[in-house]
């Protein structure tokens, strides 16, 4: 899954206005379990991502002024309930939102990682990519069965 979002930061791009700055970082933020904080630390330490240094950030539930300030936001295991609450909030913000959640892309997710292994594929919602008006590469779709 990490080397997932690897290729998301490469292929995906966001508007130039949700950075403050020539010298803002590019943010992935990690939402729910930890499994994937050391991975991503390790994979991202002074990576840098269309020319800006990588940050990655831990938001808690209830913490989604931050989220949206976010680039990729990956959500580990969490309730129902706060996964919706938390794609809800990012509905329409350029915040590309990754997981492994069951159903995640139909419940308003971005990316969903289905399977494992040789049998991942990606499922993505582009209705909500459209929304948040990020443009993915033709990479991504060649990767990927569209939901909606």
């Amino acid at each position: 899954m990490v080397d997932y979002i690897v290729h998301f930061a490469h292929h995906v791009q966001w508007p130039i206005e949700v950075f403050s700055g020539t010298g803002a970082p590019f943010r992935i933020c990690l939402m729910g379990s930890d499994e994937l904080v050391a991975p991503l630390t390790a994979r991202f330490h002074r990576h840098r991502i269309q020319g800006r240094m990588v940050e990655l950030e831990r938001v808690n539930d209830g913490e989604m002024l931050r989220a949206r300030r976010c680039q990729i936001m990956v959500m580990g295991d969490m309730g129902a309930e706060q996964m919706a609450a938390a794609v809800g909030a990012l509905e329409f913000f350029p915040v590309l939102t990754v997981s492994d959640i069951n159903r995640f892309a139909l419940l308003g997710g971005m990316v969903e990682f289905a399977g494992s292994g040789a049998n991942m594929a990606l499922q993505l919602n582009k209705t909500r990519l459209d929304r948040a008006e990020l443009k993915v590469g033709s990479s991504l779709f060649r990767l990927s069965r569209q939901v909606n």
